[in-house]
């Protein structure tokens, strides 16, 4: 991707573009793709990126969408059933929103809509699970009805996990993130006069009186009439104001396989997977890819990858009928940051906007978000505007509350 339309900007001069995006993961390419789409009147964007591109979460996570029950449900809790509502309408949305764009612009990313179970291996979390599911009909969150509930009796046989209590289902959307923020980035390298520029940090940014910014790069300095911030976990680095309000968190994610040709290979996988375990909120999730090896990702730790290795090792052995003996093992783990989001105009600081801070939970959230900023940037309208769920909002009294992640 480092070959796509590089260019050195000479010291002597002050290159300028209508909007620079700073970040090439998820949320700095999606907001490029829905600031250019079907736009007659298409800006000049420049996306500067500090690594290569796709270097951090979207780039190490498994790629899985679907609706995170657990967050809808601590929305209701701490906003009300209608802030719950509209995150679990953007979240479904996200799903197909994803396919769509994979399909329309050919993007080889093995972008596949399938069915997601949420399974409980303890009683405490499937009764939690349960009041999930109640609370989310009571307030009638199932805005598109596919979020089912399977009997206790019936959880084991239908899931495949031994042991398992309770169970959820839900449409899902599995794909592998590198490849869709590349292959997306790629379109449009293709059919527009986008500038991606990889390797390229941006060390400081300053605002002038006429309304432009400059930003600094080792390479030189770029003039911009409007500045996109979606960086993430290194946000703080750009916006002081964000070091105690976007704070990273480590996650980690596996790929397993099995030894090739075993006499009895284990049974494949046609479902995505959410596995709750006690302590009452840790959880993993599993993709099974088409080749029958098994992206898994959660097992959250701070510090040691070894031990997350540990876990990952056995894990379909502990948990699946028909792998105990399947020799499954892990070839690749890694490690990646997230945190909770703060979207929108960045408060103090007009044209700057903002969409970053994930928890854990970046997929079902990104994608739409990029397609809101990218409205209020094209349209000139507010936040409010937009589909994206108000809790996100980021303003002074956002700023002002402690981290929650």
């Amino acid at each position: 991707m480092e070959g796509h339309n590089v260019f050195s900007v000479p010291n002597a001069t002050t290159p300028y573009c209508d909007i620079l995006i700073i970040g090439a993961g998820l949320s700095g390419v999606a907001t490029a793709y829905h600031l250019l789409d079907d736009n007659p009147s298409p800006p000049s964007i420049v996306i500067l990126e500090t690594r290569q591109v796709c270097p951090g979460a979207t780039g190490r996570n498994g790629g899985h969408l679907m609706r995170v029950h657990a967050h809808i449900e601590k929305v209701t809790k701490e906003a009300g059933p209608e802030a719950a509502k509209e995150l679990s309408q953007f979240q479904a949305s996200q799903v197909h929103a994803m396919k769509r764009v994979a399909e329309k612009e050919k993007l080889d990313c093995d972008a596949l809509l399938t069915w997601y179970l949420e399974t409980s291996v303890s009683q405490p979390q499937a009764d939690e699970q349960r009041k999930v599911y109640e609370n989310q009909v009571e307030n009638n969150l199932d805005f598109i009805g596919d979020i089912n509930y399977i009997q206790p009796k019936y959880v084991e046989e239908i899931s495949g996990v031994k042991g398992a209590k309770g169970g959820l289902t839900a449409t899902a959307l599995q794909l592998w993130p590198y490849k869709f923020v590349t292959c997306l980035l790629a379109r449009l390298i293709e059919r527009s006069s986008i500038n991606a520029q990889t390797h390229t940090r941006v060390t400081s940014i300053s605002q002038c009186k006429d309304g432009f910014s400059i930003a600094s790069t080792p390479r030189g300095s770029i003039r911009a009439k409007k500045v996109v911030y979606a960086t993430n976990g290194y946000t703080s680095g750009h916006l002081p104001e964000f070091a105690k309000k976007i704070v990273p968190v480590k996650v980690t994610c596996s790929h397993i396989s099995t030894p090739k040709g075993s006499a009895n290979p284990p049974p494949h996988l046609n479902h995505t997977y959410g596995l709750s375990y006690e302590p009452l909120g840790t959880r993993d999730y599993l993709i099974p890819r088409p080749d029958g090896t098994v992206i898994c990702g959660g097992a959250r730790n701070t510090t040691l990858i070894e031990p997350a290795r540990a876990h990952f090792e056995t894990i379909m052995q502990k948990n699946f009928i028909g792998w105990e003996d399947s020799g499954a093992h892990v070839d690749y783990l890694w490690t990646g940051t997230d945190g909770w989001p703060h979207c929108g105009q960045v408060p103090s600081r007009e044209k700057h906007y903002i969409l970053a801070g994930y928890n854990v939970a970046g997929m079902p959230l990104i994608f739409l978000t990029a397609k809101g900023i990218a409205k209020m940037i094209r349209d000139d309208v507010p936040f409010e505007s937009t589909s994206i769920p108000k809790i996100f909002k980021t303003t002074e009294e956002h700023l002002k509350k402690d981290v929650t992640s």
